[in-house]
């Protein structure tokens, strides 16, 4: 049951990080700023949920 939780947390993670980078790109293309805090909140919460199952749920594959 831990390999699935190490394997969702890194997932996550990994999608966190892509939200993210698309926010960055974003910043660079629109105007508005509402779409930009709700990205970044979005991937923020991606990025701490799969390290929370990572870390504590997961523990690395065992």
């Amino acid at each position: 049951m831990g390999n699935i939780f190490y394997f969702l947390g890194r997932t996550l993670q990994l999608i966190g990080l892509a939200t993210i980078t698309v926010v960055v790109f974003m910043f660079f293309t629109q105007m508005s700023m509402e779409p930009l805090l709700i990205w970044t909140l979005l991937g923020a919460t991606e990025f701490y949920a799969g390290t929370f199952g990572f870390w504590v749920k997961g523990k690395g594959p065992a």
